[in-house]
């Protein structure tokens, strides 16, 4: 049995103080565009802040309010919501945060396998890169998760060579969390199990596999084990289409030259230096093994393997990739010349890139138009749409179940044109807004549907996007 020692606490010196309160403050300052915008930046921004609506009248997740995620992503988006005392951006302090945790256990992480300058680099790459900044920005499950699975491999990292079974539970705590926002992150696990495996004792592993499984399924019990399984694994499983991993990658890719160019930088100075044979800096007195490059790459090779094969891959998943890369770039990285030239030359490409998260337009005329409607309806009513952000904009109400109105749903038969009708003829629905022809405005014969149940078109551009509105509505 190989015997590692026992090493110390790792305590923050007054500098790693300062480092965190600046990373901190940097971090708000590029979100406070986001979080401050009149409109809904992503769809998924819209479903999130619908759902936080939906609850703040009493909806419950999966069991009123529809959720496609993990049994903790919804109730922290109430807690979130609720400390921002229930304002119209209320919702969106929970992708905030999760940036600011995120960041912040990247510079922890980094300073745990490299010296104060790569964990600035690592946790500053993290901060301002574009996939990280749409998913916490915005309301998204992806950086919650993201933020979670972050600081469970900072743990891993920072007590590598000394797992106690106490430590054991805290990693299977984080693993968790991560999974109960957003399953997609379980290669999280990776680098948790080479932890654990390494020291070769039974009881710190079984302590770790059974808090993470006993924690995740306790979540499940307040909202009933079979909606959640319905909700959030089953109804993906069910939509899963046929996938290309060369497509997946393709749009692995294409997405990080768009938004994340300054890690692809980074990391193509990482390969550069490693060519160049330069010397890590590890931190003082780091021991030899489990290297920190094995975990790193273990949970970015596991998160390469699930990008490749998810169908379908949305473009925030690829934020999943960031703070291994940055990391690993920071570890590896050539001299500060090097490093000043690449950002010279990359950053006004990532501005340009990144431009529309750091700085949001304003809604069309078309869609003020819409928020206009929805918002001089009677006092309580209620309205309905292909795209939940504009209701949530307005001010208004969705009913629970439609929180969600996402394509997938669509292609799993869980929502139909007699369904949204049926929804739309509940009382207090007054307003039906289409704006997809690929979601609500797929279904030929929904306009002829709402037109029995007392809808009339109240605005409309001739290309399928309209808004309903109920006669019992305009004669009330």
């Amino acid at each position: 049995m190989t015997a590692f020692p026992r090493t110390r606490r790792p305590r923050l010196e007054g500098r790693s103080w300062v480092d965190l309160a600046v990373l901190s403050a940097a971090t708000v300052a590029l979100r406070i565009p986001a979080f401050v915008s009149e409109r809904h930046l992503t769809f998924d921004d819209g479903v999130y802040g619908a759902s936080a609506v939906a609850m703040r009248a009493g909806g419950l997740p999966f069991r009123d309010v529809f959720s496609s995620q993990g049994p903790l992503f919804l109730p922290l988006v109430f807690a979130a919501d609720t400390l921002g005392l229930r304002r119209a951006d209320s919702p969106r302090l929970l992708s905030v945060l999760a940036g600011v945790l995120l960041v912040s256990v990247t510079y922890l992480a980094g300073r745990a396998v490299t010296d104060r300058a790569g964990a600035l680099l690592a946790a500053g790459l993290v901060s301002v890169t574009g996939s990280v900044l749409w998913v916490t920005g915005p309301i998204a499950s992806d950086g919650v998760a993201l933020a979670f699975a972050t600081l469970t491999v900072m743990l891993a990292l920072r007590w590598r060579h000394d797992i106690t079974t106490r430590r054991a539970a805290w990693l299977g705590l984080g693993v968790s969390a991560t999974i109960s926002v957003k399953a997609l992150l379980a290669p999280v696990v990776v680098p948790v199990a080479l932890v654990l495996l390494a020291r070769r004792r039974l009881l710190p592993i079984l302590v770790g596999a059974a808090t993470t499984l006993g924690s995740h399924l306790l979540l499940w019990l307040p909202w009933g084990p079979s909606t959640v399984w319905d909700q959030s694994y089953s109804y993906h499983l069910e939509v899963a289409t046929e996938h290309s991993p060369g497509a997946n990658l393709l749009k692995v890719v294409s997405t990080m030259g768009d938004r994340d160019v300054v890690v692809v930088a980074a990391v193509l100075l990482m390969v550069g230096a490693l060519v160049l044979h330069r010397r890590v800096a590890p931190a003082a007195g780091e021991p030899r093994l489990p290297a920190p490059d094995t975990l790193l790459l273990g949970w970015l090779a596991a998160t390469v393997l699930v990008l490749l094969t998810e169908s379908p891959l949305w473009r925030p998943h690829i934020s999943q990739l960031i703070p291994a890369l940055a990391l690993l770039a920071a570890r590896h990285r050539p001299p500060l010349p090097a490093l000043a030239l690449t950002a010279v030359l990359v950053v006004p490409y990532h501005v340009a890139h990144v431009w529309e998260v750091l700085h949001p337009t304003a809604y069309s005329v078309r869609s003020d138009q819409t928020l206009a409607i929805l918002r001089a309806m009677p006092a309580g009513a209620l309205a309905m749409s292909d795209d939940p952000g504009i209701v949530w904009r307005a001010g208004r109400l969705t009913p629970p179940d439609l929180v969600d109105a996402s394509i997938l749903r669509i292609e799993s038969g869980d929502l139909t044109s007699a369904s949204i009708a049926r929804a739309a003829a509940n009382p207090g629905v007054c307003a039906v807004v289409v704006r997809s022809s690929v979601r609500w405005g797929s279904f030929e014969d929904l306009p002829g549907r709402l037109a029995a149940e007392g809808f009339e078109v109240a605005l409309g551009d001739g290309r399928g996007s309209r808004v309903y509105l109920s006669s019992a509505c305009r004669s009330g």
